[in-house]
């Protein structure tokens, strides 16, 4: 029978593990992850030993996070414990083991195809289909199609030209004996669907999965998650329908509600938001347009600050001015630059001219995308090793920088390096973690110890000559690795600091990012220009269609509530758009719903 709640403490996440699938409904700031990680650690300690837990998150640096907190517990899970990515977890621990046995195919040397090698296949497949030259549109819904025909969608539904294209474009990866990412999880599926004495095994070794950031991971996951609970696996899902941000690559909100179609349904929902005022939760909510019973944490005074600024008659150039303007009038009186962001939708007229609006004022800003390192194993240890260096033997100072990752044991650490030299066939006898770990606590430990804002480039060298990780970039089989150090090293050479190398934001600089980069993050100050109808939301001449406005709705919701004291409007009736044409419309309706009820 199914069970329903309206509000729930952390306990009884704990003490649920007895439903076949609990759904945790986290809103902005309720704790999220501190739940998951209390979840995963109650569940080593009370399933058998001889049994594992599958933590499935959606970033590397969430997977990272979650292994870190159990430490810090006292929990640290070792082997009982796989947390990764949908697509770790089923190269790891489906297809290597696994797809041999099968007619699934697999590459005998597997390594992850690199961007550009994707692209060029794409391209030969739309040729060879009749498809012609790919626009971007092109590609989104190639992408989209091909996760919703994995998961076992009906093919009449989708453009038969399309279909032809995606099934050449796998022909190619299999030609080539190449694997993408995608590729791991539609793989991994065929596996279990094909095998039932691999999906017995996976499920009596993993008796429980816990699903983070459900809402964005996309129908090929909730195939697999079907399989899995067909297998009596119990699952945990944790997520936010509300802050579905990636429909175009295929991700729904219906497959949380999916979940309570099934026998023994909990949901939980954690309604206490720990991070803003009760004004700035119910603006947000006005934005949503959806009634929830979230609320300020319990004895927090102050309500949060909404403030508008209208750009009068002036357009994106005169919105950016005014937002430069209010985060410098916050840095005069005192806020951390770091701990204020300038958000914008994507890339377009807007993000222009606030790059030029802040480097014409001379305020350092981190453009996040433009100076972050290269994703990847290898650069992931970099950025590893970097906080543990700034952290000291004591881990948890890099977690107090804004941003940051928290510091991993030089143990961790060692035993990670040895899997990655084991992977790329470079260890040697004498590589055991501990000797690893000594060489690693020379170069770690040294004194004077350095600060955050440091420049990166001299550790960098030090890191890579002691470690030779050079080589191991090159061997790995991962093929993001072979120019993880190039990456790395272009990457500062524009000016990345420790903190930033680390993982963390850059002090002493304002940040500039997206809507979608923010997500599952906080700042203390938000500001949020370009406020015009037709812009944001963004729509043509037709007007907003309303699935197109539910999904802005949700992605300016997503931005609104990063905000821990105050969120900054910059609000205006015309705009010029990418083409050169300009749009006399007036102020976002967004806005509207922010402002308009309060009497402003």
């Amino acid at each position: 029978m199914r069970q329903r709640r309206n509000t729930c403490h952390r306990d009884e996440i704990f003490a649920g593990h007895q439903s076949e699938i609990q759904q945790v409904r986290a809103g902005p700031g309720a704790g999220k992850t501190r739940t998951l990680v209390a979840r995963i650690g109650y569940l080593l300690a009370t399933i058998s030993r001889h049994r594992s837990v599958a933590a499935i998150t959606f970033t590397d640096a969430a997977a990272i996070e979650i292994g870190a907190r159990l430490r810090r517990l006292g929990m640290p899970g070792g082997r009982r414990l796989s947390s990764g990515t949908i697509h770790s977890f089923c190269l790891r621990h489906i297809l290597i083991p696994y797809a041999r046995f099968t007619d699934v195919p697999l590459p005998e040397d597997v390594t992850v195809c690199t961007d550009k090698q994707a692209r060029e296949w794409w391209d030969e497949a739309a040729l060879v289909s009749g498809l012609g030259e790919l626009r971007s549109t092109d590609r989104t819904e190639l992408g989209k199609q091909r996760k919703l025909l994995a998961a076992g969608a009906d093919p009449s539904q989708f453009n038969a030209v399309y279909r032809a294209t995606i099934h050449r474009y796998q022909e190619l990866l299999v030609q080539h004996e190449a694997i993408d990412f995608d590729a791991m999880p539609e793989r991994a599926l065929e596996v279990l669907r094909t095998s039932p004495e691999t999906l017995r095994m996976i499920a009596s070794r993993f008796p429980h999965v816990v699903v983070d950031e459900y809402q964005d991971l996309g129908p090929v996951l909730h195939a697999l998650v079907l399989q899995l609970l067909a297998a009596d696996v119990r699952i945990t899902a944790v997520g936010d329908a509300d802050q579905t941000m990636f429909g175009f690559q295929g991700a729904d909100s219906r497959y949380l509600d999916h979940l309570e179609q099934y026998e023994g349904f909990t949901t939980l929902p954690l309604s206490v938001n720990w991070r803003s005022g009760r004004d700035l939760i119910a603006a947000g909510l006005r934005v949503l347009g959806a009634p929830r019973a979230y609320r300020a944490a319990p004895g927090r005074e102050e309500p949060g600050l909404i403030t508008e600024e209208h750009a009068a008659d002036g357009d994106l150039d005169v919105h950016a001015a005014l937002a430069v303007a209010q985060a410098q009038d916050l840095i005069r009186t005192g806020a951390l630059p770091e701990e204020i962001a300038l958000l914008y939708p994507g890339q377009g007229p807007l993000l222009d001219e606030l790059k030029t609006a802040l480097e014409d004022a001379q305020l350092p800003y981190d453009a996040e995308k433009a100076r972050k390192i290269p994703p990847g194993p290898v650069a992931d240890f970099i950025s590893d090793c970097t906080g543990r260096r700034l952290a000291g033997p004591l881990p948890g100072t890099a977690a107090s920088l804004p941003g940051a990752r928290s510091a991993r044991t030089v143990m961790d650490l060692a035993t990670a390096w040895h899997r990655r030299r084991i992977d790329a066939g470079l260890a040697i006898e004498a590589d055991t973690p501990r000797r690893l770990g000594r060489l690693l606590a020379q170069l770690l430990d040294a004194t004077p110890r350095p600060q955050a804002t440091d420049p990166a480039d001299g550790f960098l060298d030090e890191l890579i000559a002691a470690l030779d990780l050079e080589a191991l970039a090159q061997a790995s089989p991962d093929e993001r690795d072979h120019n993880a150090i190039s990456g790395c090293r272009d990457a500062i050479a524009g000016g990345l600091t420790l903190a930033e190398l680390a993982g963390g934001r850059a002090p002493g600089r304002t940040v500039l990012t997206t809507y979608h980069s923010a997500k599952g993050r906080e700042f203390d100050v938000v500001v949020l220009p370009g406020l015009v109808d037709k812009h944001i939301p963004y729509y043509g001449w037709r007007g907003p269609l309303e699935r197109e406005l539910r999904s802005q709705r949700r992605n300016f919701y997503v931005a609104f509530t990063r905000a821990r004291h105050e969120t900054i409007l910059i609000t205006g009736t015309r705009h010029t758009d990418r083409w050169g044409d300009t749009h006399h419309t007036r102020r976002s309706r967004f806005a509207d719903d922010i402002m308009g009820s309060t009497g402003w």
